[in-house]
């Protein structure tokens, strides 16, 4: 069973299993699950009070997971040849020297023009730093197209925090005006960047996944079941 519950203007949804249990047994998994077991006996509300009582652990353990950075093998390197995947589709890198350094973008390929074509420390802060400036012009290009279909609840514009996140594609913090978007969102398509922001818009309304909450949601974007099955198959947790 499924439950959501607010902690600090932040939803947090949890797994509650019954079982013969004395005590209440509460996990934080890494892929950031929260899983609650508790016997019949145990009433919702104190299990909630429960929570309440846990939720700076709880808030912790899952910035934790979430700060945690990924094996380095999955670290993407730029170099001549290599493939990445931006906004649903592949592009290939090119290095090339020039007397200067900066980077285009084409329609197929992405190209480093460098001083310094060999020396592959510089190639990847000169990429870093791109790469960094494009997640922002793409989220907050977006957040500030979805917002407006949010004007007639009288949703503030929100701050936009980007970082990686292990276990979420997004979260929000009411009480704080802020939506945090996972940098990994930058190579689904547009149109699942889009869906995460209005989920997470969504939340400012509706704090859980309730049925409201969907019926919101769907109202203002009536395709969301698509894009979020299209963002599913993109391999990363949501």
């Amino acid at each position: 069973m499924t439950e959501t519950i607010q902690i600090g203007g932040r939803a947090i949804t949890y797994e509650l299993i019954r079982k013969k249990v004395k005590n209440i047994n509460l996990h934080v998994k890494a892929d950031g699950r929260i899983i609650i077991s508790a016997s019949n006996r145990v009433s919702k509300k104190y299990i909630e009070d429960f929570i309440l009582r846990k939720a700076d652990w709880i808030e912790k353990s899952l910035e934790r997971f979430e700060n945690r950075e990924p094996d380095s093998n999955h670290e993407f390197e730029p170099g001549e040849g290599s493939i990445i995947k931006l906004l649903g589709m592949q592009y290939q890198l090119h290095i090339t020297a020039s007397t200067e350094n900066y980077i285009e973008l084409t329609d197929t390929d992405i190209r480093i023009h460098t001083k310094y074509p060999k020396d592959q420390k510089k190639i990847g802060s000169l990429w870093d730093k791109w790469y960094k400036e494009f997640i922002k012009g793409v989220f907050y290009q977006v957040v500030n197209a979805v917002h407006p279909k949010f004007l007639s609840y009288k949703i503030p514009m929100p701050d936009i925090k980007i970082r990686k996140m292990k276990a979420r594609w997004g979260s929000c913090a009411v009480y704080d005006s802020r939506i945090t978007l996972n940098t990994a969102l930058i190579h689904a398509p547009l149109v699942c960047i889009e869906y995460v922001a209005a989920h997470e818009l969504t939340h400012f309304i509706h704090p859980n996944h309730s049925t409201r909450f969907y019926a919101m949601l769907g109202s203002i974007m009536p395709d969301y079941k698509e894009r979020k099955k299209l963002l599913e198959r993109q391999g990363i947790y949501y």
